[in-house]
């Protein structure tokens, strides 16, 4: 967005996500409303390619959290195969797989659309995945044809890799085929000597951290309750009062822990006044978040905020 002159923080609350900076660029959120997002700068500022400026400005192998997963991949079909058994673990949703036959690979996107007909999330996906093949093959190489999910629509010839290969739309899936004289080449995946330590999300297993993680984003704008939760995830609200109680935790068990962590980091590293933070986190009042403090950490804001300077 702001690569094309546009405001985010305007586009982020039109889909009710969080607008404040993240520490990491890689926070975890909810994957829906950032389809909504990607459609709607689309069409409300008029960039067709939308969804695969986002893959060409970063393209899905430099994904932290992706990228040690697939590194250690010899050749293309290697790299194809690798990717395809790493993103569960991403995404609860996207699932990719490779077909081989005599003469090529099918490299497709086999997963339930989250939105029908999603014009953006076809060319954010399918950019990415010539993207990944073009690692081995050169940023010359396109697909000879390519199936898309989504039905007929002429924005795809807004998007410079994809048009240059003949479309068929309506499919059974998305994807396209390698040829099998390309599979055993290199690939040259650009990795940094030292990758990071990395908490790596199953977000089909860690359900509890995940909801946590999610309410230690949202609760930087102040306001997050179970319905906001709810929401992002899409989860009903005795649905998740139900999986968390199974995890022997509740909604407002994480609440209170992420506004004790969100309260650590603002007395230890910012410099608020003990009554602005009391604010920031939602309290009506310094009174309310003293108390709220000295039962969580035994002593008040102030006595922490010493000895962190001590």
């Amino acid at each position: 967005m702001i690569k094309n002159g546009l405001s985010p923080e305007y586009y982020f609350e039109k889909v009710n996500l969080p607008t404040h900076p993240q520490e990491n660029p890689e926070s975890l959120l909810p994957v829906k409303p950032f389809w909504l997002l990607a459609n709607l700068v689309a069409f409300d500022a008029g960039i067709a390619d939308f969804g695969a400026q986002i893959a060409q400005l970063t393209p899905v192998h430099k994904v932290e959290s992706l990228t040690p997963l697939i590194s250690n991949s010899t050749n293309l079909k290697d790299l194809l195969q690798s990717f395809c058994d790493s993103i569960p673990s991403q995404n609860t949703h996207a699932r990719f797989a490779t077909e081989h036959n005599k003469s090529e690979l099918w490299f497709s996107y086999v997963g339930i659309p989250l939105m029908k007909n999603d014009i953006q999330m076809e060319l954010y996906r399918m950019t990415c995945m010539i993207q990944l093949v073009q690692l081995a093959t050169g940023s010359g190489w396109n697909p000879e044809q390519i199936e898309l999910l989504m039905p007929a629509n002429e924005i795809v010839k807004a998007s410079s890799l994809i048009s240059k290969s003949h479309i068929t739309f309506s499919q059974a899936r998305s994807g396209f085929p390698v040829p099998n004289i390309l599979l055993n080449l290199p690939v040259n995946i650009d990795i940094p000597e030292t990758i990071p330590t990395i908490r790596q999300y199953d977000i089909n297993a860690d359900f509890t951290r995940i909801i946590r993680h999610l309410i230690g984003i949202f609760i930087s704008n102040k306001h997050c309750s179970i319905d906001e939760i709810s929401r992002v995830t899409e989860i009903p609200v005795r649905t998740l009062q139900r999986r968390l109680k199974r995890h022997d935790t509740s909604f407002s068990e994480l609440r209170n822990q992420a506004k004790f962590n969100l309260a650590k980091d603002r007395l230890k590293n910012s410099t608020s006044t003990i009554t602005e933070i009391s604010f920031q986190l939602g309290y009506s009042g310094p009174s309310h978040f003293y108390h709220a403090f000295h039962r969580w950490a035994g002593m008040s804001p102030s006595q922490f905020r010493a000895e962190q300077k001590a």
